[in-house]
């Protein structure tokens, strides 16, 4: 994490903090108003109200497959030019199971963020991985979305 500008580390450090609350609004926030999504399963375009609807569902489903919380393991930054900045990012996911020992999950993240008088704000938001079919291993009972 070497040469992580400050910027980008307050960013993502915000960022965990979302992911482990669950606070829509500051989850929001961090996204541009249409944002492209991308993972194994292909790309679309995401808007702020979409993106608001989803994050109760989303923070319901991990709940629901034990989970506990999100850290942030690894990151390389690399700027673009004034505006752009590419993150690419391993997050280290808990779960507790019933039993009480935990299990954790790596998942690899990239965002191209813009960077204006505004703030950052993600642009492009790559899942490398989709989580859904582990935690339905799990015995979550949701589906896909």
């Amino acid at each position: 994490m070497e040469n992580f500008g400050k910027g980008m580390r307050d960013f993502l450090e915000r960022f965990e903090r979302n992911a482990n609350s669950g606070d829509v609004d500051d989850v929001v926030a961090q996204f541009a108003d249409v944002f492209l999504k991308a993972d194994p399963g292909g790309t679309h375009p995401v808007s702020s109200s979409a993106l608001r609807m989803a994050i109760p569902q989303r923070k319901k489903m991990f709940e629901s497959s034990g989970y506990g919380a999100t850290t942030l393991a690894s990151v390389k930054e690399t700027k673009l030019d004034d505006r752009y900045v590419l993150l690419q990012t391993e997050w280290l996911m808990r779960f507790e199971g019933k039993s009480g020992t935990g299990e954790d999950l790596t998942l690899r993240t990239t965002f191209l963020v813009h960077c204006s008088d505004e703030g950052a704000k993600i642009v492009l938001y790559l899942s490398h991985e989709e989580p859904t079919p582990v935690l339905r291993g799990r015995g979550s009972g949701v589906g896909e979305c």
